[in-house]
């Protein structure tokens, strides 16, 4: 997930990992694609739930957690890998967004008018799963320049929570501040997973990672962590009756300390039934596409939204019934499938390079001295 080799595979990441890829597309596709009442109907609120908790919060989660078991990282190294999603996400706003908004515009297929609020340029500068999770990969490498994770990393993520009422939506009226600083701080209606407060998943789940690796007994670190779930389920449960906030996708995403103290819950909750689930062998062997999955998440999730976009072109801007979503979605997640290995190749192609050019420096400096170690 965050594009490091693992020296260890963690089966209850690799299931959440997949499953989260799994909602997104469902859900996407269901908003895109299908009419605003299909949203409504039953299956479209089991849908929209499971693209809530267990989709991008879990992901940002498991991607922290997964750092505890790759190869020991230099900030460089993270760094350039958060500085590289950052910049495929802007390029993603241009493939599945902006690009098909005006081909789809000139031939006549949707109007200005069907897209609206969005434009061009909002298109091109959204800010979604590929910034936040590259923007929390830099501020993890930053972080570890000084600490460990464990409780400094803990405070941080509760420091970003608690601010968020007053961070989230700040605006200096100046671009020279606003435009770098939007992605941070969500000044604008096209930012959906702003940093303020969305990196808290991504240092708990560090912290999570961290333990896990260093515990003799995982199963029964899962089993904590979905204890105290609930307990953070329960004081989220004070402070919905206590702030009053409302249930809609957009408080979802700007993500006030009552939802985010409930969803980081569900996802350890969530995170410890993927642990179970896991250890049967049979649920495994017919798991295996999620697995795959979960293998190439971001390639996954850069390809879907392409799919999306210019499915629209096939199946219209949300003109399907019901009927209709559950035919082309399938469609959709098995075209995406296919597809994704070029995007696969998209994301390594920086790596790629890389490892080439090394590749007789690495060479030469191992015959002089075999302990040498590239920095990867």
């Amino acid at each position: 997930m965050t594009g490091l080799p693992s020296r260890e595979r963690i089966r209850a990441f690799e299931l959440a990992a997949g499953l989260s890829i799994l909602f997104m597309m469902l859900i996407h596709d269901l908003w895109h694609w299908g009419k605003p009442e299909t949203w409504t109907s039953t299956v479209g609120w089991a849908i929209s739930l499971a693209g809530g908790p267990t989709a991008t919060p879990t992901f940002l989660f498991v991607m922290g957690a997964s750092l505890a078991f790759s190869p020991p990282w230099r900030f460089r190294t993270l760094a350039t890998r958060g500085l590289w999603l950052l910049f495929l996400g802007y390029l993603l706003n241009f493939l599945r967004g902006t690009l098909p908004a005006i081909v789809g515009t000139s031939v006549g297929l949707v109007t200005w008018q069907q897209i609206a609020p969005f434009t061009p340029w909002s298109l091109l500068t959204s800010v979604d799963l590929h910034h936040v999770a590259g923007l929390s990969l830099v501020a993890v490498a930053a972080l570890s320049i000084r600490w460990r994770p464990g409780w400094p990393w803990l405070a941080a993520a509760a420091a970003v929570v608690l601010v968020q009422p007053w961070l989230r939506g700040l605006t200096f009226g100046t671009a020279l501040l606003d435009g770098p600083l939007t992605p941070i701080l969500g000044g604008a209606p096209n930012v959906f997973y702003a940093v303020v407060p969305w990196l808290a998943y991504a240092l708990v789940g560090t912290v999570f990672g961290r333990v896990l690796a260093t515990a003799t007994d995982r199963r029964r670190v899962f089993r904590l962590g979905g204890l105290v779930g609930l307990g953070l389920i329960a004081v989220s449960g004070v402070l919905i009756l206590l702030t009053q906030p409302s249930f809609d996708v957009v408080t979802y995403w700007h993500g006030p300390p009552a939802f985010v103290i409930g969803i980081m819950g569900l996802v350890l909750i969530w995170l410890a039934i993927c642990e179970a689930v896991t250890r049967s062998e049979w649920l495994n062997r017919r798991l295996r596409i999620v697995y795959f999955w979960s293998a190439r998440v971001i390639p996954m999730y850069f390809t879907h939204w392409l799919v999306v976009g210019w499915g629209i072109a096939v199946v219209g801007f949300r003109d399907l019934d019901l009927s209709g979503v559950l035919i082309a979605t399938p469609c959709g997640i098995v075209v995406t499938t296919l597809l994704s290995r070029f995007a696969v190749r998209l994301e390594e192609a920086p790596w790629r390079l890389i490892a080439r050019r090394m590749a007789p420096a690495t060479a030469s400096a191992a015959a002089l001295n075999p302990a040498v170690v590239p920095d990867t």
